[in-house]
């Protein structure tokens, strides 16, 4: 059994993927610069433990494998990739990932193709490994305050 398979679209459904993909890429947008939890946290000071909205660190004092990933992406935009890495150890990876990735998939849809995933115990083993090493990398070496 193969993990991701291509197979053919209709072109209604092929509108509705690029429809899709450009719903997720502004809300991206939107919540990593304007974020509802730190619009809270800057009307009501003193809200948050800490110095960030991540609901993980102010809970447990222990950051989230994404804790930081709003100010690194604002500092990939700006082309700032060491800055990126300062607040995320993994931004960089996850982010050139997850826009190569959106990338293809909208590629695909102008051909009236579609990536399908079949997932098995492995494949979730695997993204559990990936997500857990994210998070000692961000525990370990990200900054999660301003």
């Amino acid at each position: 059994m193969k993990f991701i398979s291509i197979v053919k679209t209709s072109p209604k459904e092929s509108s509705k993927i690029r429809l899709v993909l450009l719903a997720t890429l502004a809300f991206g947008v939107i919540t990593a610069f304007f974020y509802p939890l730190d619009l809270l946290a800057y009307f009501i000071p003193g809200l948050f433990r800490e110095n960030s909205s991540c609901i993980l660190l102010n809970v447990t004092g222990m950051p989230c494998p994404f804790c930081g990933m709003s100010r690194a992406a604002g500092e990939m935009v700006k082309l700032n990739f060491i800055k990126s890495f300062y607040y995320n150890p993994s931004s960089i990876i996850f982010f050139t990932f997850t826009g190569l990735f959106g990338l293809t998939i909208l590629l695909l849809s102008f051909i009236q193709r579609k990536i399908l995933f079949n997932f098995s115990r492995k494949t979730l083993f695997i993204f559990v490994l990936v997500l857990l090493s994210m998070w000692v990398l961000n525990i370990f070496f990200g900054h999660h305050s301003n």
